[in-house]
């Protein structure tokens, strides 16, 4: 069987850019690299997901009387949810992809955060949303994925412990994203450790 590579772009919309509600810090670099990354190199799928709520979605501080985002709520299930600002709003532009990253009509478009009641960071979903991803990717026989975008500290680094968890031989391209604090990042780097090289950490010009 012939071994086929993925590229995974991870939410490159205009929230999480400059300017956005959610701005990622490094994100018009991060889209530069993307692009550079898709022109220099070829994947046999290509995959873009996207951020997809619903206003009164979990996660919009805003949704939960008296509370502020970037802090933690315990919901009555006993899980913990990071509160955010609106962001990536279904039929707002703010959920648009950022008008310079690079797209063609044979990206396959995967949408997340859907459910009002589930938070879904992974490109693969979570428990309670299936994303069709891993079928998609098990549809196309893709073995290796690579994997770019925002933020590397939440919804990248999610995505990657997916792909890894599910089989397939898992590559983050570092400059290829950006990350909201190094406190995330280092909390991100401790979940991929219990990996190993699973999931390897590279550079652009190393793919």
């Amino acid at each position: 069987m012939v071994e086929k590579t993925a590229l995974i772009i991870v939410d490159i919309q205009n929230d999480f850019c400059e300017g956005g509600s959610l701005a990622v810090p490094d994100s018009l670099k991060a889209i530069h690299q993307v692009n550079q990354i898709r022109q220099n190199n070829h994947f046999d799928i290509v995959v873009v997901t996207k951020d997809y709520h619903p206003a009164n979605h979990i996660s919009f501080a805003a949704n939960h009387p008296g509370e502020k985002p970037f802090t933690n709520l315990i919901l009555p299930n006993g899980k913990v949810q990071e509160l955010w600002p609106h962001h990536c709003v279904q039929g707002t532009t703010g959920a648009d992809l950022h008008k310079d990253l690079v797209t063609l009509p044979s990206d396959k478009i995967i949408l997340k955060g859907q459910d009002a009641n589930i938070d879904s960071y992974s490109g693969f979903g979570s428990e309670g949303e299936n994303t069709g991803l891993l079928q998609y990717l098990k549809e196309q026989q893709v073995s290796t994925v690579y994997c770019a975008g925002l933020a590397y500290d939440f919804c990248v680094g999610s995505t990657a412990i997916d792909s890894a968890k599910n089989g397939f031989k898992t590559y983050i391209v570092e400059d290829g994203t950006g990350s909201i604090s190094e406190e995330t990042v280092k909390n991100m780097n401790k979940r991929f450790e219990e990996f190993g090289d699973k999931i390897v950490k590279i550079n652009s010009d190393q793919i």
